[in-house]
């Protein structure tokens, strides 16, 4: 599917009406279009003195369920809140449970997919095991992993996410 939406971008910027204006934004025929996810979505029309603002969604905060981990080691688990603002979902990602996470493993990482109510992955995000941040508590020793991250998806997508699961790449040690 992704590779059909890049050919129709091609072949709409082989056009001479065609004109790209910034990462993933082009003009076509005087209308204005993104790349989103594998959506192209219409942003604007040039020929209009009047322009619509996209429809705003509510951007409070979300909590998603707790996810156990124990296929990785017993008794982790991730806390998932997000906000979605414009076309870019804003996250956070906990890890509990984990805390010899940069003496026991020596690569790899965690991949988000969020789900929609059928269980199918319409999203998904890569989280490298090194750019989690150590959260240390009062005694000096690691509470948990935190991770701060973004990802473009569309609005249909968003609307759609019920769930996430979380599943792991991480290398142990030998």
């Amino acid at each position: 599917m992704r590779i059909f939406i890049y050919l129709a971008l091609i072949v709409l910027i082989a056009c001479e009406k065609t004109t790209m204006v910034g990462n993933n934004t082009f003009v076509h025929d005087s209308k204005v279009y993104r790349v989103i996810d594998t959506e192209i979505m219409e942003l604007g029309n040039l020929k209009t003195d009047i322009f619509t603002r996209s429809e705003v969604l509510n951007s409070s905060l979300r909590e998603f369920d707790k996810k156990n981990m124990d296929f990785v080691k017993d008794g982790a688990y991730t806390n998932l809140s997000a906000v979605y603002r414009g076309d870019i979902l804003y996250f956070k990602l906990d890890l509990y449970g984990l805390n010899s996470l940069r003496s026991n493993y020596r690569g790899g990482g965690l991949t988000i997919n969020f789900l929609d109510d059928y269980g199918f992955i319409l999203h998904d995000t890569y989280i490298e095991m090194t750019n989690m941040v150590r959260i240390i508590g009062a005694n000096n020793e690691t509470n948990n992993f935190e991770f701060n991250g973004k990802s473009q998806m569309s609005s249909e997508v968003y609307t759609s996410i019920v769930s996430y699961s979380v599943s792991s790449s991480l290398q142990e040690r030998y």
